[in-house]
């Protein structure tokens, strides 16, 4: 035996199993890895994320493939465990980099499933408008099973703060079989605090892209690209509604949806909490060319009512909905209140239902309808965006200004704050004169 390796494998083993140091630790891991094991550097990286986590620590992730996990170290305060994917940007250390670690994907062939809190899973490239929506994702997590989501918080454990980003998430790729609690949804969120979702892409959910019961969740700079549902299997972008108490705030902001089946868009249900709020602000909803959108409870909206679901503190702000066949505000549930849509773009879209809505002005109708006695709203012809079907939803035009709204609703996707030019864009995008600029991603930090 060699001495030496042993010793450093208990060691390495002790290690995991003792609370965590004051000092937090970085180490490295990589498939195929065959040095020493201790984690230390790229040379002697881990084979495998280890079993025992230690929170406060960051671990590095190379290219590579990863099996499903279960993320259940327990809780010590606030430290937050990091696992991101290297890049040739961030990688630690040089010891033993090579830059084919960093150039693809870290790809995790089965779910994550998180049942304790404070977690940040970072692939630090790819996703959002900036990129067009794709780009290198640095994580991708592939989750065929029939009944089981791409990412899991809170269904088996406690799993507060929770933080997810530049990541690429896959379902079975058809409907799946399972109904209830349990099916192929994008994320799934069983009453955990402060989940967010951020620079993602979701292709092929068997189910809901978001199956959601949180205190507070924020679903940020992604694209929803396809899901699957069925007259059996209803599904819907978000199911949002209250679990084991009741539901809390949730932001869906500057996001891409190009996909709606069975059931609908957004569905928001705060009968458990009728103070909580629905902001849904800076997103493009867009059918493409060709594409069937069933008719169902509209792009933002609710179910029936009948099993006494309510829609209450929805604010539905500098969103653009192009080429909608079904109401892109619904007429449902019947119990509403305190529900706000203010400088939205409807292009070429079914006119929207503002019965929901006690509230809503300088919104643009574009081939839509008219403005349903809006003051401020108005009527247009022509299309306003820069080019529909590659994706780039910023303006080509300016419309008079619309209703100034305070933070943090002013600043779009690409980081430009509105009204910088003293008019306050209506649509998803700030119009800019001359060169367009592009700023960098802000505000990526764990919750």
């Amino acid at each position: 035996m060699n001495t030496i390796r042993y010793f450093r494998l208990a060691a390495l083993g002790a290690a995991f199993l003792l609370p965590a140091l004051a000092s937090a630790a970085t180490w490295y891991v990589r498939p195929g890895a065959n040095g020493d094991d201790s984690g230390r550097d790229w040379t002697n990286a881990l084979p495998a994320l280890p079993t025992n986590l230690q929170r406060g620590d960051t671990y590095y992730i190379a290219t590579g493939l990863y099996p499903a996990r279960t993320f259940s170290t327990p809780a010590s305060g606030t430290a937050t465990i990091t696992i991101k994917k290297a890049t040739a940007g961030d990688h630690g250390t040089n010891t033993g980099w090579n830059s084919a670690y960093g150039s693809g994907q870290a790809v995790f062939g089965g779910g994550l499933n998180f049942k304790s809190p404070y977690w940040v899973i970072d692939g630090q490239t790819g996703g959002g408008a900036a990129n067009n929506w794709v780009g290198n994702f640095g994580i991708k997590i592939v989750e065929r099973g029939d009944a089981r989501p791409v990412i899991n918080v809170g269904q088996e454990g406690t799993a507060n703060n929770v933080t997810i980003r530049h990541v690429e998430l896959v379902g079975k790729g058809s409907v799946s079989s399972a109904g209830g609690s349990y099916s192929n949804d994008g994320l799934a969120v069983y009453g955990a605090s402060n989940v967010t979702l951020s620079y993602f892409r979701m292709t092929g959910i068997g189910r809901c892209p978001f199956f959601v019961s949180p205190r507070n969740l924020v679903i940020e700079h992604g694209w929803v690209e396809s899901y699957n549902g069925s007259g059996a299997v209803h599904s819907e972008v978000a199911s949002i509604w209250g679990f084991s108490g009741s539901v809390g705030d949730v932001t869906f902001r500057h996001n891409l949806v190009t996909d709606i089946r069975s059931t609908g868009g957004l569905m928001w249900d705060n009968s458990s909490n009728r103070s909580a709020k629905l902001l849904v602000y800076g997103n493009v909803f867009y059918r493409p060319d060709g594409a069937s959108w069933q008719e169902a409870n509209g792009v933002i909206g609710g179910w029936t009512g009948n099993g006494g679901e309510e829609f209450h503190n929805a604010k539905v702000y500098n969103n653009a909905f192009i080429n909608v066949n079904q109401a892109p505000l619904s007429s449902l549930p019947r119990v509403a209140s305190g529900n706000e849509a203010y400088n939205n773009i409807f292009y070429n879209s079914d006119s929207p239902n503002f019965s929901r809505f006690s509230k809503h002005d300088y919104n643009v109708f574009i081939n839509s309808g008219g403005t349903q006695g809006e003051s401020k709203g108005i009527t247009d012809s022509a299309n306003p965006f820069m080019n529909i079907a590659g994706k780039d939803f910023r303006l080509k035009k300016a419309f008079p200004t619309g209703m100034p709204l305070g933070a943090p609703f002013n600043v779009d996707a690409l980081g430009n704050t509105r009204g910088g030019d003293g008019v306050y864009e209506r649509g998803p995008f700030e119009f800019e004169t001359g060169a367009i600029s592009v700023a960098a991603p802000t505000g990526l930090k764990a919750q």
